[in-house]
C-alpha cells in the first residue's frame, strides 16, 4: 500500500478497470501518485482519463531526469515520435546523474554514436 494512501495495488486495479470511473477521480490519483513520486502509477491513472497534458509534463520530467523508461513508455502512451534533440537531452541528464546505461542508449537513439560509446566506456 501506498504510505497513506489508501489505495493498495489490487484497489489501484479495479479504479483503473472500471468503466464508470469520473475524470476527476483518475485526474485526482494521478496528481497523488505524481506528487508521491509515483510517476509510472500517475501515467496508469493520467491515460485512463485521457490526461495528455499531465503526461506531456511527465515527459519533459522523463527527459529532465534521464529517466529512460518513463520516457520510453510516455512515448508510447501519447503515441508521439521523439526528436534527436529529446534523446540527446535525455541521454545528457542521465549520464550527469550516473545512469550510464540510459545515457548511452538515449545517445545512441539520438544518433551519437560516439557519445553513447564514451558513456559505456571506463576511465
Amino acid at each position: 500500500m501506498t504510505k497513506g494512501s489508501g489505495l493498495n495495488c489490487l484497489a489501484k486495479r479495479d479504479l483503473l478497470n472500471q468503466h464508470a470511473v469520473s475524470v476527476e477521480t483518475l485526474l485526482r490519483w494521478g496528481g497523488f501518485f505524481e506528487e508521491s513520486g509515483l510517476l509510472h502509477d500517475a501515467v496508469d491513472f493520467y491515460r485512463k482519463a485521457g490526461a495528455h497534458e499531465p503526461l506531456k509534463r511527465l515527459m519533459g520530467l522523463a527527459v529532465d531526469e534521464g529517466d529512460l523508461f518513463l520516457f520510453k513508455r510516455l512515448l508510447k502512451v501519447l503515441e508521439v515520435e521523439p526528436d534527436v534533440e529529446q534523446w540527446r537531452r535525455l541521454g545528457e541528464s542521465a549520464r550527469s546523474r550516473g545512469k550510464l546505461s540510459f545515457a548511452a542508449e538515449a545517445l545512441r537513439l539520438a544518433g551519437d554514436d560516439e557519445g553513447s560509446a564514451t558513456t559505456t566506456s571506463t576511465p
